[in-house]
């Protein structure tokens, strides 16, 4: 029993983690084949629903999990025959195909889940497998009559042992509560088998038991950059730091001779065409490296990954001109794939500056002072030149490039934050002023101030859209800027629509136009967008390693209008556990850790120890 936590009991209102490796869904419907719902009914195994069809009328069935999941559907069949079924699988009804038109889309987009199966009298189907989906769509492609008497997935994705063994977070938000339990559900549906990738989830793509890819429905690889906000949700989730080791070392095993980490594991894509064009991916594989020696202290891991550290920075200098990295043909992309950047971006060259001063502090970890003082030295010119050429002191915000001034993009000055290229709060919170009053939707950020694409705007999913992957950096900026305030509308914009909104229990890659769903192509279960499941846990909650390992850590919450937030974030040697509580005016903190854990600075308040 919890010696601090005091609503324990209340998880389950939230969780979204299946309990056995068989998942049934919680309703059927029959349906039109437009879709359109005619009758619901409850699901229990075995129950039976009857779907008649002839050539007058012809029903479908509307098979729904309540969340997402992931694996090899089955269906068993009783009395009756139909002939072929077709099956479709998505994450919202608005990506159901019309039967007319399913095949030839599945084709086209190789994402988009359809099959035939035999409806053949008491038998049972079993279907290839699907990375993501919370419907099934069931409908005779023939008239006949056909009973299905059980449907069923036998889930592939990583699933925890139980609650008692996640780390947890609750506060006086219902909203922000299944944010956090959808940020969960969403990392774990994106921790796979390294056999399961690929659309189809069958290509290898890494080594160990576990690993992280960017989404459950595609592209099912293990992206660079995604790392960054999945690595820190997992610590924070389910601490499956083993996962996040493989992910990263069974990227850096692909390292080019030339310094390159690949942008994406080998796969369906192979890593030759990945690796040849995300110029920023291998910053952050620097960074997330780093990230994941502050949250394990693993010394092994980080000392045999440091020479390919070493051979990542080489590479980024190679590609500087005039002190500064250029966009070229063989490296024109960064994770906002479908906008080319012209010259030498704000944000990749900050990047480098991050992945630097990472690097740097590693390598003092690691006992490599003359390392470490190198990359300070070549972080610090690396700052000035970026200062000189890309920052426009009459606006106080960093432009898109140096051959686009008028642009002014979300991830160079949320990441100039992060990385300690401004350093003076006020100096930041210009920045972030300026991002709030001409970036700022209902539904989030959005990644740039002006279009890139004018006539079409509504064209390209980065083009003046709401990307959760940088909203989670916007917000990070804005916690340290001390915006807090801010920080948690950002979140509550952002996040608070996807749970909101279909599948419900897991966040998109990308927001529409009008911050809805968009086309079948997106996935809406991506682990780049879980951010705000570590924002809640490292700055509400407030519960954030100072030290590698959790040895040295900070309690410092951020309520903003919340009365009260508690949680458990998983460290090495079991949690810390804390509850925080507006009191008469003031912020009572009760904190309870393992040994071998520090407390370091309160900001002044007063902690009470369990």
């Amino acid at each position: 029993m919890s010696r601090v936590l005091e609503e324990q009991s209340s998880i389950k209102r939230y969780w979204l983690e299946p309990d056995a490796d068989t998942v049934h869904p919680v309703s059927l419907s029959v349906t039109g084949l437009t879709g359109e719902v005619i009758e619901t009914v409850q699901y229990s195994p075995r129950a039976g629903l009857e779907i008649v069809a002839n050539l007058q009328r012809r029903h479908g069935v509307l098979v729904d999990f309540g969340r997402e999941v992931g694996g090899v559907p089955r269906v068993a069949f009783g009395t009756g025959g139909c002939g072929k079924v077709g099956v479709q699988a998505f994450e919202s009804t608005r990506h159901l195909i019309n039967p007319l038109g399913a095949e030839a889309v599945s084709l086209l987009e190789p994402p988009a889940y359809y099959r035939h199966l035999k409806g053949r009298a008491e038998s049972e189907a079993i279907l290839p497998h699907c990375g993501g989906f919370r419907y099934l769509w069931l409908y005779p492609e023939h008239p006949g009559r056909v009973t299905v008497r059980e449907v069923a997935v036998d889930y592939t994705p990583h699933r925890p042992a139980g609650i008692d063994d996640c780390g947890y977070f609750l506060c006086s938000d219902d909203m922000l509560n299944r944010i956090w339990y959808a940020g969960l559900h969403t990392l774990e549906m994106c921790t796979v088998s390294p056999s399961r990738g690929g659309v189809h989830g069958r290509h290898p793509i890494g080594r160990g038991d576990w690993v992280l890819i960017d989404g459950a429905k595609r592209d099912r690889l293990i992206w660079t950059g995604d790392l960054g906000p999945m690595g820190v949700g997992t610590f924070v989730g389910t601490g499956n730091g083993a996962a996040v080791r493989d992910s990263l070392t069974s990227l850096a095993y692909f390292q080019m001779k030339n310094g390159y980490i690949p942008a994406c594991s080998p796969g369906p894509i192979p890593a030759r065409v990945a690796s040849a064009f995300f110029g920023d991916y291998t910053a952050w594989w620097v960074v997330c490296l780093y990230q994941y020696y502050l949250h394990t202290g693993d010394d092994e891991t980080a000392r045999q990954c440091f020479p390919q550290v070493k051979r990542a920075l080489s590479y980024l200098h190679s590609q500087c001109r005039g002190g500064l990295f250029r966009q070229s043909p063989l490296n024109m992309f960064e994770w906002c794939f479908t906008v080319m950047r012209r010259g030498k971006p704000s944000y990749t060259n900050i990047m480098y500056y991050w992945a630097l001063n990472s690097a740097s502090r590693l390598a003092h970890r690691l006992g490599e002072e003359s390392v470490s003082a190198g990359y300070v030295s070549r972080a610090f010119r690396l700052g000035e030149r970026i200062e000189r050429a890309l920052y426009d002191q009459g606006r106080g915000v960093y432009v898109d490039t140096s051959a686009d001034r008028e642009r002014v993009p979300q991830d160079a000055n949320s990441l100039a934050i992060l990385s300690g290229l401004i350093l003076e709060p006020d100096t930041a919170m210009v920045a972030l002023d300026y991002m709030r009053d001409r970036m700022w939707e209902e539904w989030g950020s959005t990644n740039v101030d002006v279009p890139y694409y004018r006539l079409t705007p509504d064209i390209g999913p980065h083009n003046k859209r709401v990307v959760p992957f940088m909203n989670n950096y916007e917000a990070l900026a804005r916690f340290a800027a001390g915006d807090d305030d801010g920080a948690l509308e950002l979140i509550r914009r952002c996040w608070g629509g996807m749970v909101d909104s279909e599948p419900n229990t897991t966040f998109w890659e990308w927001k529409g136009p009008d911050g809805g769903v968009d086309g079948r192509l997106t996935s809406l279960c991506h682990g780049w967008s879980a951010g705000a499941t570590p924002l809640l846990s490292k700055y509400v909650l407030g519960i954030r390693p100072s030290e590698p390992g959790y040895s040295g850590f900070k309690v410092d919450p951020r309520l903003g209008d919340l009365e009260w937030a508690e949680g458990r974030v998983p460290v090495p040697g079991g949690f810390i556990e804390a509850r925080v509580e507006k009191v008469k005016g003031a912020v009572s903190i009760k904190v309870d850790m393992p040994s071998g854990c520090v407390i370091e600075g309160t900001r002044g308040r007063v902690i009470e120890l369990a």
